[in-house]
């Protein structure tokens, strides 16, 4: 199924449930599955604990899916930025570079594993090249 998603570039939004019925998120972004991860608002009805960050989604899948590794941390970042992460999965930078738009989250961290790990706290957002916080 995870290879049909994937030809047809049918993409999978989760709020990344847990308990008995998982998502198998490792599993379709093997297979080149744009996953992403959110909320259905600032206040998650699906989920009483989430603050509406997708970091926090993002270390949640980490968690439910045994992502503690530096590696498997840092993939999991995907889930926050609909695929982007500095790094490729071969460890080549994919991004920033020039040319790509100019929206950003600059939060605290040394790495993509931390920022995941930590849930770091967003320190500035940059859309269309403007501090808009």
């Amino acid at each position: 199924m995870a290879e049909k998603l994937a030809a047809a570039q049918i993409g999978i939004v989760s709020t990344v449930p847990f308990g008995g019925l998982i998502m198998p998120i490792p599993l379709l972004m093997e297979n080149n599955v744009q996953v992403m991860t959110g909320n259905d608002s600032i206040v998650d009805h699906w989920n009483t604990f989430g603050t509406g960050s997708v970091l926090q989604k993002a270390n949640l899948a980490a968690q439910v899916y045994g992502q503690s590794t530096e590696y498997g941390l840092s993939r999991m970042l995907k889930l926050a930025t609909a695929g982007t992460t500095p790094l490729d999965d071969k460890g080549n930078m994919q991004w920033p570079k020039v040319g790509d738009d100019a929206n950003i989250a600059f939060i605290d961290a040394s790495c993509s594993a931390e920022a995941v790990s930590r849930i770091s706290a967003v320190k500035s957002l940059i859309y269309q090249g403007n501090i808009v916080f």
